[in-house]
């Protein structure tokens, strides 16, 4: 079966739009942060009209956000859309993205977090690869972030193979699949939906940020119950930035690590923790959609095509 396409690598002079289609800035500095980020890459950013916008934890109206994200679709002279920022809202504006549109004219789409929601969707319902990295307004965009986005959607850069030395092995071996996820709230909140994400045969990225443990458990274990986690070819898990404690309840004693044990253990399938991916200071680009191969024994990703 023929997989996703790769949308064009970006190139010097090439227009990316800044968009918005989750929560909100938080402040002017944040866009003229993103806007000097992406000329750093030589490349002109285009500030969609409603992406300083603000309704509460939104970046404005479902239609007003959708709307600007279906103008970067629809645009040619668009090549890239790069999310500002995550916090909550792709969710409801899927039912508006012009998937047609995507098709038509691939692009380079970023973004994490929750953009999990958007990106996963746009793979699925258009046949384009999707980059889960980096936010243009938040992310840290260090060294080696830079060269992990560049390597994976610039013209000249390569993705081959990712390795992690202080990643752990849940569960050893290989698997080969399609890459497919990200942040562990939108998988489980899409599971049951019309855009639930399809792990059949995937290698499923999961990560997360400011979750107990008995929560991480209670989202994996409602994925177990979907069969989503039994269908995966394996299971890549990134970050897990400030989910290890449980002060709330006082539940002492259960770490993580042990709740991902417990959860994925028995599978049958090649386990990874504590990849670079997620709500870190430095993450992988990942291509959502791609083929790719779990080694999980060394702890490497490789990557076809990219």
């Amino acid at each position: 079966m023929k997989g996703p396409v790769f949308p064009r690598r970006l190139r010097a002079g090439d227009t990316v739009a800044l968009a918005a289609p989750a929560g909100p800035l938080a402040s002017e500095a944040e866009l003229q942060r993103a806007i000097s980020i992406v000329r750093s890459f030589d490349l002109e950013p285009r500030v969609m009209p409603r992406a300083s916008a603000q309704l509460g934890y939104l970046a404005g109206t479902d239609d007003a956000r959708a709307s600007d994200f279906n103008a970067a679709l629809r645009d040619p002279s668009v090549r890239g859309i790069f999310a500002l920022r995550g916090g909550y809202g792709t969710m409801r504006i899927l039912e508006a993205i012009d998937y047609g549109a995507a098709a038509r004219d691939p692009k380079v789409i970023l973004g994490y977090s929750d953009l999990t929601a958007l990106l996963n969707a746009i793979t699925q319902k258009s046949g384009i690869v999707t980059f889960h990295g980096p936010v243009a307004a938040l992310s840290q965009f260090t060294e080696n972030e830079l060269r992990w986005l560049r390597d994976a959607v610039m013209e000249g850069g390569s993705l081959s193979a990712l390795q992690s030395p202080d990643a752990q092995t849940l569960c050893g071996g290989m698997a080969s699949g399609r890459l497919a996820g990200g942040n562990l709230s939108l998988v489980a909140a899409l599971a049951g939906t019309g855009h639930a994400i399809d792990t059949n045969g995937a290698l499923l990225v999961i990560e997360e940020v400011d979750e107990s443990p008995y929560r991480i458990d209670r989202m994996l274990t409602q994925l177990r119950l979907s069969g989503a986690l039994q269908k995966a070819a394996g299971i890549i898990a990134g970050g897990w930035t400030n989910c290890d404690v449980d002060d709330e309840h006082g539940y002492a004693g259960m770490r993580l690590v042990d709740v991902l044990r417990d959860r994925l253990s028995d599978l049958g399938v090649p386990v990874v923790m504590n990849f670079p991916i997620g709500h870190i200071g430095e993450q992988w680009t990942l291509p959502l959609g791609a083929h790719a191969t779990l080694d999980a024994d060394a702890r490497m990703l490789a990557i076809a095509g990219g």
